[in-house]
């Protein structure tokens, strides 16, 4: 299931403008997506609606979560990785990130940063309690 730690997640242009428009369109609020592809080449994203509307948590709706899964089966792609917004933190995995990580340290997880109108992007494998970044890059 999705990219080893040791390649690099490509993310189409696109796909990268339309997270960082969906984070900014979403403040004051996190906001949270997959995106989904073959080996480590991303080729959908699936944003996701944030069923707590918090500016500091995120938990996707269930019924969005399905539906992605659905269309990812019917597609042949997978889940490569997750993204979420932190409006006013920096781009580094909380402890919340840290402990709520359901995918393991194969799924990327993508944080974007509106920390004083910055929209600073990094990308992390997660472990229960510990993070290295991933390597990534657009497309």
């Amino acid at each position: 299931m999705s990219t080893s730690p040791h390649s690099k997640l490509q993310i189409p242009r696109p796909l990268y403008d339309e997270m960082l428009a969906q984070a900014v369109a979403e403040l004051p609020n996190e906001c949270c997506g997959l995106l989904a592809g073959r080996g480590s080449r991303v080729t959908h994203r699936y944003p996701l609606t944030n069923a707590l509307a918090s500016p500091v948590r995120y938990e996707s709706d269930p019924q969005a979560m399905f539906a992605a899964f659905k269309d990812m089966r019917i597609e042949g792609t997978e889940v490569l990785a997750i993204y979420h917004s932190h409006p006013t933190s920096d781009p580094v995995p909380s402890r919340t990130d840290l402990e709520r990580n359901y995918y393991g340290p194969e799924v990327v997880h993508i944080i974007i940063s509106l920390k004083q109108g910055a929209r600073a992007l990094r990308t992390w494998h997660l472990e229960p309690d510990a993070y290295r970044e991933a390597a990534w890059e657009i497309v």
